[in-house]
C-alpha cells in the first residue's frame, strides 16, 4: 500500500507491505511535492504492537520521525491536526504485494521462465 495523510499539519507518505500486524512500514515526509526524512519498522522482527492498526504504526512513527529530523511541524500542538488520511477518489494509491512470493507451477507458466 502507498498512501497520503496529513499528521500535525504535514504531509506524509507510507508505503506498508506484508499481512497486517506484520507489515514493513516506511514513513516519507513529504515537503513540496519531494521526498525528504524517513524512518520505518519492521513489524515482524522489532517491537510493537501487532494488533495496532496501521494510522496507528503511522503515527508513532511519524512522532519519532518529527523529533529525529528535527522537522518544525506546522500544527505542532493543535489537536485538530490529528492524524487524516489524504484520500483521492481512491483510499489506496497503489496496492503493493502481500508479501508471498508466487509459487514454482506459477513460475513454469510464464514464457522464457524457468522454475526455481
Amino acid at each position: 500500500m502507498v498512501r497520503e495523510f496529513t499528521y500535525r499539519g504535514e504531509i506524509f507518505r507510507v508505503i506498508a507491505h506484508g499481512t497486517p500486524g506484520h507489515e514493513e512500514v516506511f514513513i516519507q515526509h513529504m515537503e513540496d511535492g519531494e521526498e525528504m526524512g524517513e524512518i520505518s519498522i519492521d513489524r515482524m522482527t522489532e517491537e510493537n504492537d501487532t494488533s495496532a492498526p496501521i494510522d496507528v504504526i503511522c503515527v508513532e512513527l511519524c512522532d519519532r520521525l518529527i523529533i529525529e529530523r528535527e522537522i518544525n511541524a506546522k500544527a505542532k500542538d493543535d489537536p485538530e491536526a490529528a492524524f487524516t488520511w489524504n484520500d483521492t477518489k481512491q483510499k489506496i494509491a497503489f496496492q503493493v504485494h502481500n508479501g508471498l512470493q508466487e509459487q514454482e507451477s506459477d513460475l513454469a507458466a510464464a514464457p522464457g521462465v524457468s522454475g526455481i
